[in-house]
């Protein structure tokens, strides 16, 4: 009886640690974020809606609104994950603090019940996607992220399988959208809906 107490004990012991998952190291001079983290930041940046008629699910939208901190924060866990070393970081932050001073970017997972319904990045797409911020309103452009449904995840845990992935980008700078109340609008011939950040 001691003994197999003792197994179940070590087994225990085993798993907790089999479980513990060893962090990967960041290259010097790049900003270290825990992947837990990470994951409350994301949070904390987004924003998610489902939309009923009676029963009826005509939508399930969740956006993460890519703002500085977030941005940064998705740099550094790219950096970790991919291993990139500080060249690749530093070119990739570049990419964004460019990209920053012609656009405010958000995440964007879309569900809906019907496939060809969840088209936000064509051209003949149903739907509008608009930003109203500083009391002005900006009409989005959608662009459907390629890769694996688990790197997607990774980075942006509230999609799903059943979701499209898109970022959309905003005609207005960062900087000029930065911390200030902001209301994302999707509406189309099926339903609409916002979400306030």
């Amino acid at each position: 009886m001691t003994q197999l107490i003792s197994k179940s004990l070590l087994l225990a012991f085993c798993m907790f640690f089999a479980s513990c998952a060893t962090q990967l190291p960041v290259a010097t001079g790049i900003k270290e974020i825990s992947p837990s983290d990470y994951r409350s930041l994301v949070s904390q940046k987004t924003q998610r809606k489902e939309v009923y008629d009676g029963l009826y699910n005509q939508m399930t939208l969740a956006a993460t609104r890519m703002d500085g901190e977030m941005s940064e924060a998705y740099l550094a866990h790219s950096a970790r994950l991919l291993q990139w070393n500080l060249t690749q970081y530093q070119d990739e932050k570049a990419k964004w603090v460019s990209k920053g001073t012609q656009s405010t970017d958000f995440f964007v997972s879309l569900y809906t019940p019907e496939r060809k319904h969840n088209d936000l990045s064509s051209s003949k797409s149903i739907w509008k996607i608009y930003l109203d911020v500083n009391g002005q309103r900006y009409e989005g452009k959608a662009v459907k992220m390629k890769g694996q449904l688990t790197e997607i995840q990774t980075m942006f845990p509230e999609h799903n399988r059943w979701s499209n992935a898109y970022m959309v980008s905003f005609p207005i700078a960062a900087a000029l959208s930065e911390g200030k109340p902001a209301t994302l609008t999707i509406t189309g011939t099926v339903t609409s809906t916002q979400l306030s950040f």
